[in-house]
Formats: C-alpha cells, sequence, structure tokens
C-alpha cells in the first residue's frame, strides 16, 4: 500500500482524528508541567528554524564579495563591503552555535518536570482504580506500557513537533531562495524525500505493533530478572537448583524479543541506505548542473556556494521533517497507551455517596454470589450470614470455602455478582468507598512489609490521625509486638527490612507488627485474615490474651484455621461448600458433634470411638 493510500485509509477510519486529539493531550501534559519552559523551547524553536536561511542568504553574499575583493585586487574601498556580510556569517554561526546548549538546557528542565508530572497522573490513576483491575493480565500490559514509554513520549512528540515545525519554517524560508534559481529544484527536492518519509511511518507502525504483541514476552523476562536478582525468592531458587532454568528462561524471552525488533530495524535500515543512495544522486547532479552553468559563466561562483548550502539544508531539514514526522506519528501511537490508561473509570460507584457511619447493629451477608473478574469459578454462592455488631465472630473452613474473599467484599474492594451486604440495614454500595473503609481496619493474610521504621510500619495503619508515640506503642503492646520491637538496635526508629540496611525480622515477627498496624486504626470493624498463622505458640498465647481488649467496643471479625484462636470467638462460623453449616461458641459446637467437633477432637488425638476409622486427620493446628 502506498503513502497516499495508506493516509486516505487512516483519513476514513478516523484513526488521523484521533492522532491530532491524542497530540493535543499529550501538548496539554506538557504545558500542564513546565508552562515557562515551553514557552522559552518555541521562542528558541523560531530563532533556530530562522538562523539557516540567514546563515545560506549571508554564505552566498560572502563569497560573492570575497570573490569581487580578488577581481578588485583588494581595493580598501572593496574591503569595507566585504567585511559587513562576512561579520553576520561570522555572527550568524556563533548564535547558532551557543543556541545548542541553551536548548539542551531548557529541553532537560522542560523534561524532568514533565516525566514527573507524568509520573504522578499514572501513580495518581494506580491508586484510584479498583482491586479488580488487578486481577487482569490484559491491564498490567497496558499499564506497563504506558509506564515504559509515556514518561518519555510527551517529550519526543514535542521535540519531533518542534522538528517538525523547524523543518517546515527553515524549508519555506530556503524554498524563496531556491526558487530564485529554478522553480523545479523544490519540487525535485521534495519528491526524493517522500521515500524517507514512507520508510520512517511504515518503521513506526510496524514497532508499534509489535511492541503490543511483545508486551507479555517483555513482562516475562522481567519478572525472571526479578526472580534471578531479588532476596526474597533466592533461597529456593539455590536451595532447589533453579538458577540455570530461570536464566534459560530469561535468555530466551530476550532473545525473541532481540529477534522482533532487530527484524524491523534490519528492514528500515535497507530502506534508508536506499534513500540515502537516492539523496545523494539528487544532490549530486543538481551541483553537476550549477557547476556546468559556472562554466559557461551564467552563474557565479556565490551562485554555487549558495545553491550547495540551499540543497544540503533543505535537504536536511527535509529530513529532519520526515523523521520528525515520523516521530510525531509514532509518539501517538505509543502515547494512546497512556491516554487508554488514564482514561479508566473505577468500576465500583456509590449509589447515593453516602458516609458510612460506625457500625452500632449487625452486617449482613444475604444471598451473595461472587466471581473474581476472569473466573468461572464461583468464590460465593447464594451465601447468607449475620455478624451481630460488638462480637467476635471467627470463620472456619477448609481452603476455598470464600472466607477470604468476604473479608474483601466487606471493604467493597469488590461487589458481589448477586445479593447484597447490608451494614446496620444499608446496602454497602450505597456508600461511598473510601468512608466505608475508614470504618474497617484489616490483617491481610499476607501483609505487606514496609522498608520504614517500626513507627512508621504501625503508624501506616492510621496516618491520617498523625498517631503518637504512645498511640503506637498501644496498639503494638495489643498484638503482643512492643517487647520485640525494644529488643531492636534503635527500638521504634529502627528502619525494619533489608531493602534500606535495616533489621530482618521473621515472619512471625512481621506478623505481629502487621497486628499492630491493624489495631492502631479506631474504626468499628476489626478484620483479621489468618491472625496467628506466622506465631510461635508462646507468642500466640501471649496475644490471644490480649485479644478482648484489643476488640473492646468494637466488632472483629476472624478467618483462621487455629482452634486456638477460633475458640476465643464468641460465634463461630463453620463454612463449607460455601454455606454456613454450623454455629456457635466453641462449647455448643463441640456439643454437637459435627464437623468442628470432629475436626477438633481429631487435632486433640481424641476421636471418639463410634467415629468412622476413615475420618481424615487434619494437620495440627488447621480447623476443618
Amino acid at each position: 500500500m502506498s503513502l497516499f493510500h495508506r493516509i486516505a485509509a487512516a483519513l476514513r477510519s478516523g484513526k488521523f482524528g484521533q492522532s491530532i486529539r491524542q497530540s493535543h493531550r499529550a501538548l496539554g501534559l506538557v504545558w500542564t508541567a513546565a508552562k515557562r519552559w515551553t514557552i522559552a523551547w518555541a521562542i528558541l524553536l523560531v530563532i533556530q528554524s530562522l538562523l539557516p536561511v540567514g546563515i545560506v542568504a549571508l554564505t552566498r553574499d560572502s563569497v560573492n564579495a570575497v570573490v569581487e575583493l580578488v577581481r578588485v585586487n583588494f581595493a580598501s574601498a572593496a574591503v569595507g563591503s566585504a567585511l559587513v556580510p562576512l561579520a553576520l556569517l561570522a555572527a550568524a554561526q556563533i548564535v547558532s552555535q551557543l543556541l545548542v546548549p541553551i536548548s539542551g538546557w531548557v529541553r532537560t528542565v522542560q523534561g524532568e518536570l514533565v516525566r514527573d508530572h507524568i509520573s504522578s497522573l499514572i501513580h495518581a490513576q494506580s491508586l484510584r482504580l479498583d482491586l479488580s483491575y488487578f486481577e487482569q493480565a490484559a491491564f498490567y500490559d497496558l499499564m506497563h506500557r504506558a509506564r515504559s514509554e509515556s514518561r518519555e513520549r510527551p517529550l519526543i512528540l514535542l521535540e519531533s513537533g518542534g522538528g517538525l515545525i523547524r523543518a517546515l519554517l527553515t524549508t519555506f524560508g530556503l524554498a524563496v531562495l531556491l526558487i530564485g534559481y529554478e522553480w523545479w529544484l523544490l519540487p525535485l527536492l521534495v519528491v526524493s524525500a517522500l521515500p524517507a518519509l514512507w520508510t520512517i511511518l511504515d518503521f513506526s507502525r510496524k514497532l508499534n505493533q509489535w511492541r503490543q504483541k511483545s508486551t507479555l514476552l517483555e513482562r516475562r523476562a522481567a519478572y525472571y530478572d526479578y526472580m534471578i536478582t531479588d532476596r526474597y525468592p533466592a533461597q529456593e531458587i539455590r536451595l532447589f537448583h533453579l538458577g540455570g532454568t530461570l536464566l534459560a528462561q530469561y535468555l530466551d524471552f530476550r532473545r525473541q524479543l532481540r529477534e522482533g525488533r532487530l527484524a524491523i530495524i534490519r528492514s528500515k535500515t535497507v530502506r534508508d541506505m536506499a534513500v540515502s543512495v537516492v539523496g545523494f544522486g539528487v544532490t549530486g547532479g543538481v551541483l553537476v548542473w550549477m557547476s556546468l552553468r559556472v562554466v559557461a559563466g551564467a552563474a557565479t561562483l556565490g551562485d554555487l556556494a549558495g545553491l550547495y548550502q540551499i540543497f544540503v539544508q533543505v535537504q536536511g531539514a527535509l529530513s529532519t521533517l520526515t523523521t520528525s514526522a515520523g516521530g510525531v506519528y509514532q509518539s501517538v501511537l505509543f502515547l494512546d497507551d497512556l491516554f487508554t490508561f488514564l482514561d479508566l473509570q473505577p468500576r465500583l460507584t456509590a449509589d447515593q455517596g453516602t458516609s458510612a457511619p460506625p457500625l452500632q447493629h449487625a452486617l449482613r451477608f444475604e444471598n451473595v454470589t461472587f466471581q473474581y473478574p476472569g473466573s468461572d469459578r464461583y468464590a460465593l454462592r447464594d451465601f447468607s450470614m449475620t455478624i451481630p455488631a460488638g462480637k467476635i465472630i471467627a470463620l472456619v473452613g477448609e481452603n476455598g470455602e470464600g472466607k477470604t474473599t468476604l473479608m474483601k467484599l466487606l471493604s467493597r474492594f469488590y461487589d458481589p455478582s448477586q445479593g447484597r451486604i447490608l451494614w446496620d440495614g444499608a446496602d454497602l454500595r450505597t456508600f461511598d468507598p473510601v468512608t466505608l473503609r475508614r470504618q474497617i481496619t484489616m490483617l491481610f493474610q499476607q501483609p505487606f512489609y514496609y522498608g520504614e521504621s517500626a513507627f512508621q510500619n504501625i503508624a501506616i495503619g492510621d496516618i491520617a490521625s498523625n498517631p503518637t508515640q504512645s498511640d503506637v506503642e498501644r496498639a503494638a503492646a495489643l498484638a503482643a509486638a512492643h517487647e520485640l520491637i525494644l529488643k531492636l538496635p534503635q527500638q521504634y526508629e529502627t528502619i525494619l527490612g533489608k531493602w534500606f540496611g535495616g533489621e530482618e525480622l521473621s515472619v512471625g515477627q512481621w506478623q505481629r507488627v502487621a497486628l499492630a498496624r491493624a489495631f492502631l486504626r479506631q474504626a468499628s470493624l476489626i478484620i483479621l485474615d489468618e491472625p496467628t498463622s506466622a506465631m510461635d505458640a508462646w507468642a500466640e498465647a501471649d496475644w490471644l490474651s490480649r485479644l478482648r481488649e484489643a476488640a473492646s467496643g468494637r466488632t472483629l471479625l476472624m478467618i483462621t484455621h487455629r482452634f486456638t484462636t477460633a475458640m476465643q470467638a464468641d460465634v463461630i462460623y463453620v463454612i463449607r461448600d460455601h454455606q454456613i453449616i454450623e454455629q456457635g461458641t466453641h462449647a455448643q459446637l463441640l456439643s454437637q458433634g459435627g464437623r468442628y467437633a470432629q475436626s477438633w477432637y481429631a487435632q486433640m488425638r481424641e476421636l471418639p470411638t463410634d467415629e468412622p476409622a476413615s475420618q481424615p486427620v487434619p494437620e495440627t493446628g488447621d480447623a476443618p
């Protein structure tokens, strides 16, 4: 397909208009981030565009003046006339050279401001979007492309657009001079530049298509790079001798990426060489034509020097124009990912946008059904349960029964596919998610480890309230973390984790710090997912002795596999097949002789004699 057909097809498809809109948005980002520096850039752009025209004109006048000076044998009257264009030419050259570092400085400052601005937009959008987006590989692909290119692309677009404008202004000025020789020279140059324009646009299109297809490969390569170089997988990799396998996988992904990119560049290189030959032939032919005119006396040496300068400058300008046009086109294609990412909207909305009040009566699940995005499997199906306010509730059951999903639905990380969840009789979907989450504090099954001080690791749980030292220490005491922190080198000021040279904690110690983080927030609902899973028996006993104090005046929901933890609850719910099959206190459930009691006696090695011999025995410490 020819270049003209490609442009016509783009116009018909509406992509051209979309490209114009994307370019406008990108330039808007640059303007927002660096207004004054963009104005300075524009002024320098105009000056640098017109300087080549002046230099070409002054070169022709200077050569003619020198020829005339030689002809009159350096007569004193002619010397003064010759010095004027020579002095102006020297001044123009000096200004041209001085503008190069100045322009570089302006672009550097402009670039830093734009990168920071776009990074803040990407980060803000990532924080704004719902958790459901992070369940989808396509979202990670999109975010990877937005992050990897978009911080540079608006500047490349600006630079390419500036190059396009500069080339057009320079070409227009030189065209006026060129037409003074022969009118057909300008269209000859323009036609000779079209192959270069087609080459760069075709390269940009193919590179973008390859990039879209190879995003997963890039992410996979980055993943294996992380596996090989990060400290957390290092132990297991060495134990199982996985290094060679992982390295082979990484190199294979890199080979596929390298071969794909080089194939596109190889094709462009061959075309560039052909385009250069055409340009050289056109320039050489025109210079031979002008030299013959000089020999015939139809033109002067100044005309020949001026034409050479014009031709070189116009060809350079047209080369810049085609390259800049390709840069603009390529940047718009890449920036489409950025704007697609920034245009994503949260899916969780508040029907009425009301603030969630403290929980006072009960939470109720009514026929709740839920599937995670992209999954055909039900995490919950027609599930109902009531959680009375002010009580300690334990949820026990086998893995995969949806216990952790209940926690995520209560926090409105997701909304149910069917059914509803009532907070004191009001549907959670009527509450603003931000205000609802202020009423909830939580320990996640895999809490995040922050590379901050012990104080900050706990204070993060309620950073908006600006907690005091005593607030943090009280929360740490409730989580049985205070004593272990006092043993650290700088106590609460000790940096935790090895990221920044701090003190590493055991998994159980990190869990207690995360518990303190959860207890710090004075929320009406506390949700703890496997709160003692990483604790030893002594730490667990210490923490359980403080559980009532931590939950005082609040509702506490625990998801646990440990009977020693579950038996502290006021009400225990046993979940199986996504339904509540038993409920009651620890003593009541033992007296019922159901699944909870069977698992309890199995753990205690005190199975009743009438139990079937084939009854499975869970691992010690695991609930049903």
